[in-house]
């Protein structure tokens, strides 16, 4: 499906959604594309460039799309190629980069829009606006877990801050992607559109950037969560023990005592009627309790 919206009596914005093949070949006629370009229209690419031919600009601009269902970032793809006077649009999902894109051209006064280079950065803007958005959740999720710490180290928080993990690391191979795009954008462009537009690409480098610190941050901190809680189970494992450790030197003499008063040839020679057995058991017991509650009040129970 592609749509074709005027901006201005020279400019326009043509934007296509899951492409046909014939749709394809269409752009190809009409643009003069390169057979390797046009064959990348029709699938997703693995990575991100940008390229300069003759008469237009391509490059390839990868998103972090969340994936509500399975709770991970994915990568969504928008293909740019920029002519003289129609850029045109790309992708492989109806994503929401695109429709803030359309809400701000139409938004913009016709003076403010003098070339394609406007309009891709618009919409590179509009895509880096919606990936800060997308690393709000993951905020909000680290914010939660940080709050949670010191009340539940269970398992339900070490699997929160796997899925966060997890989340960070899919999202940071996107956020890659962008990086080499939007670094090869500033001088490619340049060259294409003219050194007047470097500003503008620049630009979109610095807010790529708050992107990147945000999830530098997140990382760090999600790091330091699962690190604390990885010594809060090491330090419940390392009581478990002190406590059964305590516990069997406490019950050792009973079992002892028992063990000695079953043996016969044993128990002869200090057991000679049963008042013997619950006279020394009893003071065994006694033992036993003192030595628990000298250290119940050391605090080892």
């Amino acid at each position: 499906m592609h749509t074709e919206t005027p901006i201005t009596k020279k400019l326009s914005w043509l934007n296509v959604v899951s492409p046909t093949n014939e749709e394809v070949a269409m752009l190809a006629e009409r643009f003069y594309l390169h057979p390797v370009i046009a064959g990348e229209l029709g699938v997703p690419s693995s990575r991100s460039r940008v390229e300069s031919h003759d008469g237009y600009l391509f490059l390839v601009y990868h998103l972090p799309l969340y994936d509500i269902e399975n709770q991970v970032s994915r990568r969504a793809e928008i293909d740019v190629i920029a002519t003289e006077g129609v850029l045109i649009t790309v992708s492989y999902d109806d994503i929401e980069p695109i429709r803030e894109f359309e809400r701000r051209i139409a938004r913009l006064p016709e003076r403010d829009i003098t070339s394609t280079a406007e309009l891709a950065y618009h919409l590179i803007e509009a895509g880096n606006d919606f990936s800060v958005r997308q690393l709000r959740h993951v905020e909000e999720k680290t914010r939660i877990v940080g709050a949670e710490l010191f009340r539940d180290s269970g398992k339900k928080l070490l699997k929160d801050i796997s899925i966060i993990k997890r989340d960070l690391l899919e999202f940071s191979l996107t956020a890659g992607s962008q990086r080499v795009m939007l670094e090869s954008l500033v001088p490619v462009g340049s060259l294409f559109w003219g050194e007047q537009y470097r500003i503008y690409l620049a630009d979109l480098w610095g807010d790529f950037l708050k992107t990147h610190y945000l999830l530098e941050n997140l990382r760090a901190t999600i790091e330091s969560y699962s690190e604390t809680v990885s010594q809060l189970f090491e330090l419940k494992t390392a009581e478990v023990v002190r406590r059964f450790s305590i516990l069997g030197f406490l019950t050792f003499p009973l079992i002892l005592y028992a063990t000695v008063a079953l043996e016969p040839t044993v128990a002869r020679s200090f057991i000679r009627t049963p008042e013997d057995f619950w006279t020394i058991f009893g003071a065994v017991t006694v033992f036993v309790a003192v030595l628990a509650i000298a250290f119940r009040k050391k605090g080892w129970l």
